[in-house]
């Protein structure tokens, strides 16, 4: 307790008290200094001080001076109180800590103002209480409670206040920069790595345990010293020069062999010292470790190239075959179009190799090295088309994948996509994919936000979508975006000189896939395959060579090879079970090749429903379509009840399941 305070507090209840004596009794924590005429005589903790009798009026003045000079300047803050519990005396820090105002509180109960002072129970009490904790307005304070006696009589109290609030703080950063400095310790002596620090004067700074042990010192031996009196072939110097780190670096010590980094330590861009520090504790870690990134990046490599085989092209323009005028001109056409971004439309019947085609223009174009995505647009329903063509978000819908799923066109940023069966398409989806290709991004299905994507688009579609745009079944704009570069492919048939190489390619991309060793067909079978008309084109002739190669047990294919339509100069191969045919009826009257192909499909798909006994389901496998575009068919070819020719899609959705017969299935199947 400060010596001044107590004698202005004392001097106070003095003069009011107007004691005859000036021996006054005082507690005290702290044994205070003989001075100048105020003699200090200390017992424990209680002192007795004698003030020399003086002239009162001098007296009054000099202590007068005393609390307005000296008590008002007190850090600590002071509150006292008389005998009776009234305040006497409030410094300026008092007033602080409390948010008070002396000019308040000096004369009134200090109950008043503090309802539980423990200053007035001291006073009751006569007992001090020392360090005790207080917060007020938002300080952390320490507050001592004194009595102020006088032979035993107690003339008052007082509350010496600290304000600790700071010192509190200081002490918790203390503790967390000596929490962080064990931790700091703990990870430079982990036994599984050594590390050494130096200064910019090369002197070793710091030094880990791992090290000490291997060059057999200890930490006065090493700390202070030049590194290369610890270590002389140390490079840490050169890395302290140059600032250039390393990593990898063999390093021998201890008879041992490390691999090391050595790092600059810079602060303000300045260069302070150097770290040397092994990546391993021992070679045999380090081989393993080794081992398995060698491995990881196999495996990527693996993946890679698999990923690659999914979303890349296939085919280039050495694998189009053929010295046919109109298809020389396609195939100079594609290379020019391939040069640019602009949109392809194939067109062509089934089975002329438009996919191919689309592989070889992305092969030569500009996007090569990005991906190749290709979808069928007559495969899948449109509900489901759109989640495939322009993906979804998380929780679009039931059973939808958490975190969404990138569409196709995602999937072919910075490539190609090609639609194949574009003509399938529903007027809604075209509506869509309009969009998609005019502003260059998509919106997933139940997503937020467009997403910019940068694809080149291929179309392709065995139909005639003038004639498509003309009916009100394809969308105009769409077909003008489509419409760009267009490529038209000849049938097979139209193409017989070339029927020999187109063999030949087929022949060894076949042994290659079959494990088969087959040269070639017979002049016989060659003629037979020129005097056919290929309504499958490609596609059928492929097919057929496939069942010839695994029936032949010759290097050449025979007329016995084939199958018995084809090989007696009939039609194509039969598209039913059990070897039978599909012939047209006799009643047919043919104008056109589109003409025939329309009776032969719709032939084909009235045997399919017979064949099925009306079950829809069961003629899509036959047929290997989807029960979606099996609905299309038959309603282009008028097959389907009033009922459902109303509307297909809904029909979709009202059939029964598998191996399920509907009643007005099977009645129409009797109709017809």
């Amino acid at each position: 307790m400060c010596l001044t305070a107590v004698l202005t507090l004392v001097y106070i209840l003095f003069m009011r008290q107007r004691a005859s004596t000036t021996h006054l009794t005082v507690l005290c924590s702290v044994p205070t200094p003989r001075i100048d005429s105020i003699t200090v005589r200390g017992y424990r903790s209680r002192f007795h001080y004698y003030l020399c009798r003086r002239d009162s009026g001098e007296m009054e003045v000099y202590m007068e001076s005393l609390r307005q000079g000296v008590i008002e300047a007190v850090h600590n803050g002071v509150l006292a109180i008389d005998a009776e519990g009234k305040v006497v005396l409030c410094n300026k820090a008092a007033e602080r800590v409390f948010n008070i105002s002396a000019a308040e509180v000096l004369g009134g109960p200090i109950l008043d103002f503090f309802p539980e002072s423990r200053t007035y129970r001291v006073l009751q009490t006569g007992q001090p209480e020392f360090d005790c904790p207080y917060a007020c307005n938002g300080l952390n304070l320490q507050v001592d409670f004194l009595p102020i006696t006088s032979h035993e009589n107690i003339l008052g109290a007082a509350a010496i206040v600290k304000d600790v609030t700071e010192l509190e703080a200081v002490a918790g950063r203390l503790g967390s920069v000596q929490e962080l400095a064990a931790t700091l310790e703990a990870v430079v002596e982990n036994s599984y790595e050594g590390i050494v620090v130096i200064d910019d004067q090369e002197r070793v700074v710091l030094i880990n345990q791992f090290f000490l042990e291997l060059m057999g010192y200890t930490s006065e031996d090493v700390v202070g010293r030049h590194i290369h009196e610890v270590s002389p072939e140390s490079q840490l110097p050169q890395t302290l020069k140059t600032g250039v780190a390393q990593f990898g670096e063999p390093w021998h010590v201890g008879g041992r062999d490390f691999l090391i980094m050595r790092v600059p330590i810079k602060r303000d861009g300045k260069i302070i010292g150097a770290l040397g520090k092994t990546l391993f504790k021992n070679m045999e870690i380090a081989k393993m470790f080794a081992r398995k990134v060698v491995r990881l990046e196999e495996d990527l490599a693996f993946y890679k190239e698999e990923l690659s085989k999914i979303h890349s092209s296939q085919f280039s323009f050495a694998d189009i075959s053929g010295e046919n005028e109109h298809m020389l001109a396609a195939k100079a056409l594609a290379l020019r179009a391939a040069r640019t971004t602009s949109t392809i439309l194939l067109l062509g019947e089934s089975g002329t190799g438009k996919e191919v085609f689309a592989h070889a223009i992305h092969q030569a174009s500009l996007r090569r090295r990005g991906p190749f995505v290709r979808i069928n647009c007559a495969s899948l329903p449109e509900s489901l088309l759109e989640s495939e063509l322009f993906g979804y978000a998380e929780g679009a819908f039931t059973g939808a994948r958490k975190g969404g799923k990138p569409g196709k066109f995602e999937l072919a940023d910075k490539g190609t996509i090609f639609l194949d069966e574009i003509g399938d398409m529903s007027l809604g989806m075209q509506a869509k994919l309009l969009r998609v290709i005019q502003e260059r991004e998509v919106d997933r299905i139940g997503g937020t936000h467009p997403i910019k994507v940068d694809v080149r688009v291929i179309s392709a579609t065995n139909r005639d979508l003038h004639r498509m745009v003309m009916e009100h079944k394809f969308r105009l704009d769409l077909y003008y975006r489509l419409n760009v570069v267009t490529l038209e492919l000849p049938p097979l048939r139209e193409r017989v000189e070339d029927l020999e190489g187109i063999i030949s390619t087929l022949l060894e991309r076949l042994n290659r896939r079959l494990g088969t060793f087959i040269e070639g067909v017979t002049q016989e079978t060659l003629d037979i395959f020129r005097g056919y008309a290929w309504p499958g084109n490609i596609r059928e002739l492929e097919n057929v060579l496939e069942r010839a190669m695994i029936i032949s047990d010759e290097p050449h294919i025979s007329p016995e090879h084939l199958a018995p339509p084809l090989r007696s100069g009939g039609g194509e191969e039969s598209g039913g079970r059990g070897g039978e045919e599909t012939s047209l009826p006799e009643s047919f009257s043919l104008s056109s090749l589109e003409e025939a192909l329309k009776a032969a499909e719709k032939e084909i798909l009235s045997q399919a429903l017979r064949r099925s006994r009306g079950n829809k389901l069961q003629a899509a496998k036959a047929l290997g379509i989807h029960r979606s575009a099996l609905y299309k068919k038959l309603a282009r070819h008028n097959l389907l009840p009033p009922h459902e020719n109303l509307n297909p899609a809904v029909a979709v959705l009202k059939r029964p399941e598998a191996g399920e017969t509907n009643r007005d299935e099977t009645e129409h199947d009797g109709r017809g």
